[in-house]
């Protein structure tokens, strides 16, 4: 029987670092291939928000720079203007870029920088041991909300595309890497992300849903299930802003 299995590219120079299921390896993978499909990989600057995705950069071989927490937004527009000649991209995480980098985040959208933001959305702040996040759903037991989160306590979850879809941007879209068709659409969705920039259009944003088994408590098969279940009906999914 031959061996069907797809070989990871070169970029990927070892063995992930994250947590057993962690989504965010899923996700690194993933750009990791579509950098090499597009032939991109020198040519490619990735701002790394600090937090569990920024683990990305000892399994991937591509150059990094690292910005103060939340500051990606800011960090990518000075980068872009700096270098146009490369790709400015971020990985973020879901607390970084919609709790202390919101305004950043909004202000580059705003000004529809030729910038290409991915964030994961594990819906909580989990390197710094799983403390409630914006994007905590209500009822969700967090290390900050352990009775859950409640809106009288801590006000409604935060949906980027509340902000983002009225905007002059090219590009806003959401999936998750719950299964083998949800992945396709991100690899897909993160793509077509760095296209826009390659052609000038402007501003991207991709929210990928990633599992956090290690702070959600479940184990990883579980952890997918929740975010097939629970959060991919909770969001609204697909592409959004597509110019």
């Amino acid at each position: 029987m031959s061996n069907r299995s797809k070989k990871a590219p070169k970029i990927m120079k070892c063995e992930n670092k994250f947590c057993a299921g962690c989504g965010h390896s899923l996700f690194d993978r993933i750009l990791g291939e579509v950098l090499t499909e597009m032939n991109i990989i020198g040519e490619t600057i990735v701002c790394s928000d600090i937090g569990c995705n920024h683990m990305f950069q000892y399994s991937m071989a591509v150059d990094v720079i690292v910005p103060p927490h939340g500051k990606m937004g800011a960090a990518l527009t000075a980068q872009k203007r700096v270098r146009p000649d490369k790709y400015a991209i971020t990985i973020a995480g879901d607390g970084g870029a919609y709790a202390i980098g919101l305004a950043e985040t909004v202000a580059a959208a705003t000004r529809n920088e030729n910038v290409t933001m991915f964030v994961m959305n594990n819906t909580l702040y989990a390197m710094t041991g799983g403390q409630a996040a914006p994007t905590t759903q209500l009822g969700q037991i967090s290390a900050s909300t352990p009775k859950g989160r409640t809106e009288k306590d801590h006000g409604l979850d935060f949906d980027v595309f509340n902000v983002m879809r009225n905007l002059d941007i090219a590009y806003l879209a959401r999936t998750s890497v719950a299964n083998p068709s949800e992945i396709r659409k991100t690899k897909n969705a993160v793509k077509k992300a760095i296209e826009k920039q390659r052609d000038n259009k402007g501003f991207s944003l991709v929210e990928v849903l990633v599992p956090c088994p290690t702070n959600w408590g479940l184990k990883p098969v579980d952890a997918m299930k929740r975010i097939e279940n629970e959060l991919m009906v909770r969001y609204e999914m697909g592409e959004i802003i597509d110019k």
